[in-house]
């Protein structure tokens, strides 16, 4: 293996905890040492990148970063290479649902992230990953370029913001909401402008996810696994699949392919 992608959220961070294990960094180190290139691929903006991944990084650090699935992409030392926003008119559109109270809306802007209500549901959401976005009216939509939008809609609804736009797709990694992106983005397309840079082969890689979101870049590389704590379907899209995050699964699936 040359390169390693992990997601964020229930793969390199728990839930539980909200921490790193020991064995996990462990298991980083140990790739490091191998001459893996690491690299974080996640949901998340830029920015919000957690702090203990950014302090992990100065432990072990990453050579890039795949943030708001892949539309966002960077070196460590923060040279983009892949930059993909949504499309104006599909992030008004959706705005205006919202707008409307058909459903909570999160805004994701390289400055930025907020929300344009706390509701109940925004709040269970937030509690999972132990952070509390800033409540803006969605006027502030403009300010920059949106590059994910999350629809807080149920499985299935998707078609209540989908249908009124033109160049979107959308993907899960919970079922409180979705994350909105632009047609053809995803992290297989932060996936593809990885290798490309660093000219490294798909089948060379390995990936690390627990979501739905992770699910299409599991398609995209040598070797996939799946955390225990991932649901059925994305455990069947795996080709391997690790101990829950928190029974050093990280390492435990590591070991048990050889990489370390």
């Amino acid at each position: 293996m040359r390169a390693a992608f992990f997601d964020i959220d229930g793969t390199l961070v728990s839930f539980c905890t909200h921490g790193v294990a020991a064995s996990a960094r462990e298991a980083l180190r140990r790739l490091r040492q191998a001459g893996v290139r690491l690299f974080i691929a996640t949901g998340r903006s830029s920015h919000g990148v957690p702090q203990v991944i950014r302090s992990l990084a100065e432990e072990i650090p990453f050579d890039g970063y795949l943030t708001f699935n892949g539309q966002y992409c960077y070196t460590a030392d923060g040279t983009v290479y892949r930059d993909v926003p949504l499309d104006v008119r599909d992030v008004h559109a959706i705005a205006e649902k919202a707008d409307a109270g058909l459903f909570d809306l999160q805004v994701m802007q390289l400055s930025r992230t907020f929300v344009n209500r706390r509701s109940e549901r925004v709040s269970r959401a937030e509690a999972n990953v132990a952070e509390i976005t800033p409540v803006l009216d969605l006027s502030h939509i403009d300010d920059e370029p949106v590059y994910q939008l999350c629809a807080f809609v149920d499985p299935g609804e998707e078609h209540v913001f989908a249908d009124a736009c033109a160049h979107v797709t959308h993907t899960r990694w919970c079922d409180a909401s979705c994350d909105v992106i632009p047609t053809g983005g995803g992290k297989p397309a932060g996936i593809a402008a990885t290798l490309e840079r660093w000219g490294i082969a798909p089948e060379d890689c390995i990936a690390f996810g627990d979501g739905g979101n992770d699910v299409p870049m599991f398609g995209c590389v040598g070797v996939s696994v799946a955390m225990g704590n991932a649901s059925d379907a994305v455990k069947a899209a795996a080709t391997h699949v690790a101990p829950d995050i928190d029974e050093d699964g990280l390492y435990v699936a590591c070991k048990d392919l050889g990489l370390i």
